[in-house]
């Protein structure tokens, strides 16, 4: 009991040079594991961190139970010991460590760097471990993002997108504003140059188009076509592209009896004029002769002999004339069979009425030739008192009409 007293005692109770003696051997035993994993463990040590870290342990925990178990041989300058023969899987072997300077040390110092050694693995490996899996995930992260980008410069160089979204990424969102103002732009320019090559192309007819080799006349039954493309005036050889329409028009409007003028192209080489004529209405007495007055109160054209039209009988007959113009609608609001009978229109007593001069010497009292409204009136039922005998027929008041005897 004694003895063993003896043994346990300077491991229960160390001295500073032992507990230095005890540290440099635990530093050379870290020495001697990390150049046996940097040797045989990178080649043997292809498994799982969690695997070998558990390993480590364990073979470290043998490793200490072994040294408190097995005495040294004590030969100088032999560093073998019976568990240098093999590495565990975990990357780590049980044999001793012998620098020929500490065999005289006791078995509580070796117990104590073995224990050492063994939590000094212990974390190393768990470290270690946890390195090797946080180097997976970012090896697995890495080729994931690797091979995303390749995959998308492989698009972008097989669709040709990737320099216009580079170029578009630096870009400010455009405004609305600015997409409707380059519309208008594009459409006024489209305008511009639609003109403008209309315009050349007119030109073009006008110099080098087809000549006018047909004058064609529509709408005369009083006038004769002759006299139309007479006044028409369209020199031989002129392009249809380039005869004056508007002058020509004018030249055609000053015949007499003309009324309105439409003038127009026929392609290649016709020139069209639709003549619209005036309509008689009355005739007048002037200086050189009756002449006819149309619906307008236009005295145009001399009349021919033995008309039969109503005669105005006016201190003056012209279009801008109100008795005029009053004159000639009371003649255009008579039934046929009425206007028919109608020989003159003459201002009654003050100039401010119309009488109508008959046949078989019978008179009208038209009334105010002012009040236009209430001609459709009278005229209504004149032709219903023109049957009864009289010689003056007073329909000024449409509502009380008379008849009488001279």
């Amino acid at each position: 009991m004694s003895g063993d007293d003896d043994q346990a005692g300077p491991a229960a109770r160390r001295t500073p040079e032992q507990e230095r003696t005890a540290s440099e051997r635990a530093r050379r035993i870290r020495e001697r594991r990390a150049a046996e994993r940097a040797g045989p463990a990178a080649s043997t040590g292809s498994g799982p961190p969690g695997r070998g870290r558990r390993r480590g342990t364990r073979s470290g925990s043998a490793d200490a139970s072994a040294g408190a178990r097995t005495p040294r041989s004590g030969r100088t300058g032999d560093t073998s010991d019976p568990a240098d023969d093999g590495i565990d899987d975990g990357g780590y072997d049980d044999g001793g460590y012998d620098d020929g300077a500490y065999d005289d040390r006791s078995s509580g110092d070796e117990s104590a760097a073995d224990r050492e050694g063994a939590a000094e693995r212990t974390r190393t490996g768990g470290r270690r471990g946890a390195r090797a899996q946080d180097g997976a995930r970012a090896q697995d992260g890495a080729r994931s993002r690797n091979g995303r980008d390749r995959d998308g410069r492989d698009r972008d160089r097989r669709h040709g997108t990737g320099a216009v979204r580079d170029r578009d990424a630096g870009r400010p969102a455009r405004d609305p504003r600015y997409r409707r103002r380059r519309a208008l732009a594009v459409v006024a320019t489209l305008l511009v140059v639609l003109i403008g090559v209309s315009a050349a192309g007119w030109w073009a007819l006008g110099q080098f188009g087809p000549a006018v080799d047909h004058v064609e006349v529509s709408g005369t039954s009083q006038i004769p076509a002759p006299d139309v493309s007479a006044a028409a005036d369209v020199p031989d050889g002129t392009p249809l592209a380039a005869v004056d329409t508007a002058a020509v028009a004018a030249r055609v409007g000053a015949i007499p009896g003309v009324a309105d003028v439409a003038v127009g192209r026929s392609w290649p080489s016709t020139l069209t004029v639709t003549v619209t004529e005036r309509s008689p209405a009355a005739v007048v007495e002037t200086p050189d002769g009756p002449e006819l007055v149309d619906v307008t109160g236009v005295a145009y054209r001399d009349a021919p002999p033995g008309v039969e039209l109503p005669r105005l009988e006016l201190p003056r007959v012209a279009p801008d004339d109100p008795a005029t113009l009053a004159a000639v609608t009371v003649l255009a609001s008579l039934p046929d069979p009425v206007r028919d009978q109608v020989e003159t229109l003459a201002l009654g007593p003050g100039g401010t009425t119309f009488e109508l001069g008959l046949t078989e010497g019978r008179r009208v009292l038209w009334g105010p030739w002012s009040d236009a409204t209430a001609n459709p009136r009278r005229a209504e039922v004149l032709g219903p008192l023109l049957s009864r005998e009289g010689t003056v027929y007073d329909v000024s008041s449409p509502d009380l009409v008379t008849v009488r005897n001279g």
